[in-house]
């Protein structure tokens, strides 16, 4: 498992996340949702172990994570940031294949194996960019390069997933098939994902549990259902909406109400 337990994390005399206490266990999606600066990112990046703590502790099966170098940390967890750094033109392949590095020789040094080709050409045919492998990253639309940042991911085989607004410049139809591809990944593989996200109704068809967030703090956690009110929605975002159920699924649709 991966875990936080009454974590708070402040930034001189700002508090960003306040005793927080989280569980990511095999097989499921959470969301996390909540307005500009609750916290969100900050509690995602503390669980790779990027941010430093003031209180409370994350744990990576049962141990601080602390206690591992980060190419264990590599292993176990995968992040995917809302824009990819690219310092060096890449093309799509050698990017992807950066995810393999934690799987490399312990001295850093090594040319990529078979199987990590084989890794790096499935994950690139689940997210829908094998035609572009010999691209360079900087050539790529921005939905192309965050289907990329996916699949780099993927490719590090690690059984959690933190996602930071993947879904962001991705039309319909791509949003629903990098969801999807987490989907898959969580129930094939009993991975583990956290998903950052603003798109409520994509987070109520996908998500196991829900997290929302205000002002560092964890308003409520539990089942899109429980979650996805109007009471609280309005209360965390300051407007009104309908909460109705999805007419073929039946989950929580959420409509924000313009009155004259």
């Amino acid at each position: 498992m991966l875990e936080a337990r009454d974590l708070t994390i402040s930034y001189d005399d700002r508090i960003a996340v306040s005793d927080v206490t989280l569980t990511l266990t095999p097989g499921e999606i959470t969301a996390l949702v909540g307005p500009n600066g609750a916290g969100k990112s900050t509690l995602l990046r503390s669980l790779n172990g990027q941010v430093p703590r003031t209180s409370g502790a994350v744990l990576l099966d049962g141990q601080p994570i602390e206690k591992y170098n980060r190419r264990t940390i590599g292993r176990r967890v995968a992040v995917v940031a809302q824009e990819a750094e690219l310092r060096f033109p890449v093309t799509v392949l050698e990017f992807v294949l950066g995810g393999r590095f934690a799987w490399g020789p312990s001295s850093g040094w090594g040319w990529e194996t078979e199987q990590d080709l084989r890794v790096a050409a499935a994950v690139l045919a689940e997210t829908e960019l094998h035609e572009l492998s010999g691209r360079l990253m900087n050539e790529l639309s921005g939905g192309e390069r965050q289907r990329a940042v996916l699949a780099r991911a993927l490719a590090t085989e690690a059984a959690f997933l933190l996602l930071d607004e993947p879904t962001a410049n991705l039309d319909l139809s791509h949003q629903a098939t990098l969801l999807n591809l987490v989907r898959k990944r969580c129930d094939m593989r009993q991975a583990s994902s956290l998903v950052v996200t603003h798109d409520l109704n994509l987070t109520a068809q996908f998500a196991d549990r829900i997290l929302l967030m205000r002002d560092g703090k964890v308003v409520r956690l539990g089942k899109p259902e429980e979650v996805l009110t109007a009471e609280l929605l309005n209360q965390v975002f300051n407007v009104e909406v309908l909460v109705d159920a999805h007419p073929i699924t039946g989950a929580p649709r959420v409509t924000p109400i313009r009155r004259n």
